[in-house]
């Protein structure tokens, strides 16, 4: 598997979708730091440890209590109690361990992981559209000496760190096998902090595989305490040309507007789509009959105030379901969007916004 960050990063985007990994742990990923991320891997370049003009006071800091437990779905976790005989010494509290435990993830295939981790922190940019307006003729020529822009426009994949979400210790492993094993054994205190199940420093004894397996782990020697946390997600905006993308996850050309009425629906339903744009308001329509779908594309990545107008004709009335998408660049991160349409006629109407979970008002 040549590219691990890959599916890591799918694997986060189930749960935080403007979201990119940080498999390696790697350090260079820091809030305001400047470079270029590549869209099919999420491996970011380094360009400039900072923006040029941001200090601490531009950075918010929030403490993070949630979990971070992640795992393919051929991945089983076990749990055991074993006796360390006094034979080792917990780094946190220099006491000799007595009892201790063994935890051990099983992968049935090749190519599965897991990530687990004791979260410490999210770090963002304060008003990081303002921030990044400022600092774009810097980030220009930045983007010019490494061969993303021209000096005066950016291409997308060049950008700003914007938010990191921190681990204070944990553990990315993947294995290279078929019917592997990895596991981690230590005090009780110290794996379990060490996998954000206790507070406390994370620390473990020892860690083995019965196979071959990429690891990342923090810290990472035995018999040691974590030190600084680790970055171990982040979020990033990019430009096209000159129009900021705040949540960029992978290069779009056009916004697309996708209406399924394939969900067994029998009511014909008309759609209106209105946007603005600096060379001013469109309007957009199409017709959806039942079992089909119909798609609005084009739409361009400059456009603002996408309202949406749905009509499903009954016998004597059409009933109407609106909704308004304020700001596509931060919504429609993925640059498709899709509203699933349900109805059996003459029974109830819904209209599905699916990327958000919502239904239409």
């Amino acid at each position: 598997m040549n590219h691990w960050n890959t599916q890591f990063t799918q694997m986060i985007r189930k749960t935080r979708p403007s979201y990119w990994g940080n498999w390696a742990l790697s350090g260079e990923i820091a809030p305001g730091a400047v470079g270029v991320v590549d869209p099919m891997t999420g491996e970011f370049t380094l360009v400039a440890d900072r923006l040029e003009g941001l200090t601490d006071a531009s950075l918010a800091t929030s403490r993070v209590s949630s979990d971070w437990s992640m795992m393919t779905s051929n991945v089983s976790r076990t749990e055991t109690k074993i006796d360390l005989d006094g034979s080792a010494v917990d780094p946190e509290t220099g006491t000799r361990i007595e009892a201790g435990v063994n935890v051990e993830w099983k992968f049935s295939t090749q190519g599965e992981m897991v990530s687990q981790c004791a979260l410490a922190s999210q770090v963002m940019l304060r008003d990081a559209d303002r921030t990044l307006d400022a600092g774009f003729d810097w980030l220009a020529a930045r983007a010019r000496e490494s061969g993303m822009g021209d000096g005066s426009r950016i291409a997308q994949g060049f950008g700003v760190v914007t938010g990191v979400q921190y681990a204070r210790s944990g553990l990315n492993v993947a294995s290279l096998s078929a019917d592997n094993t990895f596991s981690l054994a230590g005090s009780v205190s110290g794996v379990n902090a060490m996998l954000g199940k206790a507070e406390g420093k994370g620390s473990f004894v020892s860690a083995r595989s019965s196979r071959s397996v990429d690891s990342h782990l923090w810290p990472s020697e035995s018999g040691q305490v974590a030190g600084d946390p680790v970055p171990i997600a982040y979020t990033f905006a990019s430009f096209d040309g000159r129009l900021l993308l705040p949540r960029w996850i992978t290069h779009i050309g056009a916004y697309q507007l996708i209406l399924r009425n394939n969900h067994g629906g029998t009511y014909i339903v008309s759609a209106e789509l209105q946007y603005d744009t600096p060379r001013g308001a469109v309007r957009r329509t199409a017709t959806i009959s039942g079992g089909l779908t119909a798609s609005i594309s084009d739409i361009p990545l400059d456009a603002t105030g996408i309202r949406l107008r749905l009509g499903f004709k009954g016998m004597f009335s059409t009933e109407e379901k609106t909704f308004h998408w304020a700001n596509p660049r931060g919504q429609w991160i993925s640059g498709v969007r899709h509203v699933d349409l349900f109805g059996v006629w003459p029974g109830e109407t819904r209209a599905v916004d699916v990327e958000a979970g919502l239904p239409l008002a």
